[in-house]
């Protein structure tokens, strides 16, 4: 199974120079090779990984993810409304949602999501 993961740092001199200590440690302890995708990014350009999009200063969701969770959450209110869901059945099931997106930054997409009618 593959692993994955990012490592962030300042300069792209230092991410050169870690990429390769990287590779060293693969080759030599674990008799391992990094794939053809590994990248260096400019960290303005941010990286996609694991469905957020992660730079320097934040971590957000992405665009599609976004879009997703704006639909479920729409498609449970019509199921509340009309009485095919409990409020409470449509919490349990958007709790992984939250749980999930809490580490991005999504302050503002909270709010419009929850947004309550008066």
């Amino acid at each position: 199974m593959p692993t994955y993961c990012i490592v962030i740092v300042k300069t792209k001199k230092e991410a050169k120079q870690t990429l390769k200590e990287i590779e060293k440690f693969l080759k030599e302890n674990l008799e391992l090779e990094l794939n053809k995708k590994t990248q260096i990014f400019k960290n303005k350009q941010g990286v996609n990984f694991c469905g957020y999009k992660i730079n320097e200063y934040r971590m957000k969701l992405r665009d599609k993810g976004k879009r997703k969770l704006k639909k479920k959450v729409k498609s449970l209110t019509e199921k509340i409304k009309n009485k095919q869901l409990t409020s409470k059945e449509a919490k349990r099931y958007l709790a992984g949602h939250m749980g999930y997106i809490k580490y991005a930054n999504v302050n503002n997409l909270l709010e419009k999501l929850f947004y309550i009618e008066e």
